[in-house]
């Protein structure tokens, strides 16, 4: 049973900060400090200061002709004179106002010490698209919250990770969400390590529709998946080895009764199928394959 696109949420999320509009930039020569400044089509100009590989920016700044800011990006420290105010360098939160072009806002950015803690984006109504905040919590690691909106204004996606010290870092550890417009939780995603532990699915009436939980053992991952209609009868009960069926498999008519049991073998080949009748009653047992591990 595959899981709900939790690639796509992430990707999603991920894409938080402003649209940048760096095509066909000139740009001068990079300075021995890895400065470099550069003219834009549409008007504005950039500074930034470049890593030592040449092709990302550590530090940058987008302005306007009329000095306001279009995007910026900040280092844990100051890397230019102009990336002080901004970039919160002085100890104190710095926030800002960024704009899609001249006198039209594009959102709000903050940073403390180079670290970005909030962001805001807005539509060209004003209405908020997606946010960004870091929860800092002196008990336990740091919590960065990304979300999406509908544009009703109603919470469309949230993923809530914990951002430890690098050195404390073992891999992705928090949940992630989706939300239908009418506020109905629909799906829900926690990882713990670095991997998937459980996942689940609701129906827009509340009922749950489907919980899979994955656990390791040795170098086997088992999930096991039980599947739910809307009326919270269950429909089906399946387990999977390493992404492929594996031991017995439980389908249910609507209204809970069993329909049909499958038996797969160690390499995901259907090997026994029971079917019931409405009563429960086996109906039939067939041996389907012989099961080539045993052999």
């Amino acid at each position: 049973m595959s899981a709900w696109p939790v690639a796509a949420l992430l990707a999603l999320l991920a894409g938080l900060s402003p649209a940048r509009a760096q095509d066909a930039a000139r740009c001068g020569p990079v300075g021995p400090a890895g400065q470099q400044r550069c003219a834009l089509p549409d008007g504005s100009s950039l500074l930034r200061v470049m890593g030592a590989d040449g092709r990302r920016a550590l530090v940058l700044l987008r302005r306007w002709a009329d000095g306001s800011l279009a995007e910026l990006r900040c280092a844990p420290t100051s890397l230019l004179p102009e990336d002080r105010e901004p970039c919160g360098h002085g100890g104190a939160l710095a926030e800002v106002t960024l704009y899609r072009e001249p006198g039209k806002p594009l959102g709000t950015v903050s940073h403390r010490r180079g670290v970005l803690m909030r962001q805001v984006i807005v539509n060209p109504q004003g209405g908020v698209v997606r946010s960004e905040e870091l929860v800092e919590d002196s008990g336990g690691p740091d919590r960065r919250i990304k979300r999406v909106y509908y544009p009703s204004g109603q919470l469309r996606h949230e993923i809530d990770l914990a951002e430890p010290p690098p050195e404390q870092y073992h891999g992705r550890e928090g949940v992630g969400r989706e939300f239908a417009e009418s506020g109905q939780l629909t799906q829900e995603v926690e990882w713990a390590a670095g991997r998937e532990r459980r996942i689940r699915q609701w129906h827009l009436n509340g009922q749950l529709k489907m919980e899979q939980t994955i656990r390791r053992l040795g170098r086997d991952e088992l999930r096991e998946t039980r599947s739910f209609y809307e009326d919270g009868a269950p429909a089906a009960l399946n387990r999977e080895r390493n992404g492929r069926l594996f031991g017995w498999q439980q389908y249910h008519a609507p209204g809970g009764a069993l329909q049909r049991e499958e038996e797969y073998g160690e390499r995901g080949l259907l090997l026994r199928l029971r079917l019931y009748d409405t009563s429960g009653r086996l109906l039939r047992d067939e041996r389907v394959n012989e099961d080539p591990s045993s052999s």
